[in-house]
Protein backbone atom coordinates (compact mmCIF):
# COMPACT_ATOMS: atom_id res chain seq x y z
CA UNK A 1 0.00 0.00 0.00
CA UNK A 2 1.33 3.61 -0.69
CA UNK A 3 -0.36 6.70 0.62
CA UNK A 4 0.23 10.59 0.15
CA UNK A 5 -1.45 13.30 1.81
CA UNK A 6 -1.86 16.64 0.33
CA UNK A 7 -2.20 19.92 2.26
CA UNK A 8 -3.43 23.78 0.76
CA UNK A 9 -4.25 26.94 2.30
CA UNK A 10 -8.13 26.88 2.18
CA UNK A 11 -10.19 29.73 0.22
CA UNK A 12 -12.00 32.31 1.37
CA UNK A 13 -12.56 33.74 4.68
CA UNK A 14 -11.60 29.47 5.90
CA UNK A 15 -7.92 30.51 4.81
CA UNK A 16 -7.94 34.11 6.01
CA UNK A 17 -8.46 32.04 9.77
CA UNK A 18 -5.65 29.53 8.81
CA UNK A 19 -7.61 26.72 7.75
CA UNK A 20 -6.58 23.78 5.47
CA UNK A 21 -7.87 21.50 2.92
CA UNK A 22 -6.94 17.76 2.68
CA UNK A 23 -6.48 15.29 -0.52
CA UNK A 24 -5.10 12.10 0.25
CA UNK A 25 -4.33 9.04 -2.12
CA UNK A 26 -4.07 5.44 -1.13
CA UNK A 27 -3.30 3.06 -3.31
CA UNK A 28 -3.84 -0.87 -2.62
CA UNK A 29 -3.11 -3.00 -5.38
CA UNK A 30 -5.45 -2.09 -8.53
CA UNK A 31 -7.60 0.24 -6.61
CA UNK A 32 -6.69 3.63 -6.24
CA UNK A 33 -8.66 5.75 -3.45
CA UNK A 34 -8.92 9.60 -3.04
CA UNK A 35 -10.27 11.55 -0.26
CA UNK A 36 -10.52 15.11 0.19
CA UNK A 37 -12.20 17.88 2.69
CA UNK A 38 -11.66 20.31 5.49
CA UNK A 39 -8.28 19.08 7.21
CA UNK A 40 -9.87 19.62 10.81
CA UNK A 41 -13.39 17.68 10.06
CA UNK A 42 -13.09 13.27 10.09
CA UNK A 43 -15.36 13.29 7.37
CA UNK A 44 -14.39 13.27 4.13
CA UNK A 45 -15.41 12.70 0.36
CA UNK A 46 -13.85 9.61 -1.80
CA UNK A 47 -14.15 8.18 -4.52
CA UNK A 48 -12.65 4.65 -5.34
CA UNK A 49 -11.23 3.80 -9.21
CA UNK A 50 -10.03 -0.01 -9.81
CA UNK A 51 -7.11 0.10 -12.44
CA UNK A 52 -6.27 -3.04 -14.59
CA UNK A 53 -2.57 -3.40 -12.87
CA UNK A 54 -0.73 -1.79 -9.86
CA UNK A 55 1.26 -0.08 -11.88
CA UNK A 56 -2.22 1.75 -13.28
CA UNK A 57 -3.07 2.96 -10.25
CA UNK A 58 0.60 4.09 -8.88
CA UNK A 59 0.44 6.18 -12.22
CA UNK A 60 -2.59 7.11 -12.01
CA UNK A 61 -1.61 8.48 -8.59
CA UNK A 62 1.63 10.63 -9.42
CA UNK A 63 -0.89 12.27 -12.14
CA UNK A 64 -3.18 13.82 -9.21
CA UNK A 65 -0.39 14.14 -7.40
CA UNK A 66 1.29 16.72 -9.78
CA UNK A 67 -2.18 18.25 -10.94
CA UNK A 68 -2.88 18.86 -6.92
CA UNK A 69 0.60 20.39 -6.24
CA UNK A 70 -0.23 22.56 -9.26
CA UNK A 71 -2.89 23.82 -7.59
CA UNK A 72 -1.00 24.56 -4.85
CA UNK A 73 -1.41 21.73 -2.45
CA UNK A 74 2.05 20.80 -0.99
CA UNK A 75 2.90 16.63 -0.03
CA UNK A 76 2.21 16.60 3.57
CA UNK A 77 3.76 13.20 3.58
CA UNK A 78 4.08 9.97 1.67
CA UNK A 79 4.10 6.27 3.20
Amino acid sequence: MKRWCLIKESDGNRGLIGKKKMYEIIVEDSRMTVLWGMAEKPNRQMKTQIFSSNQGALYAAQERIMEKQDKGYILAFSV
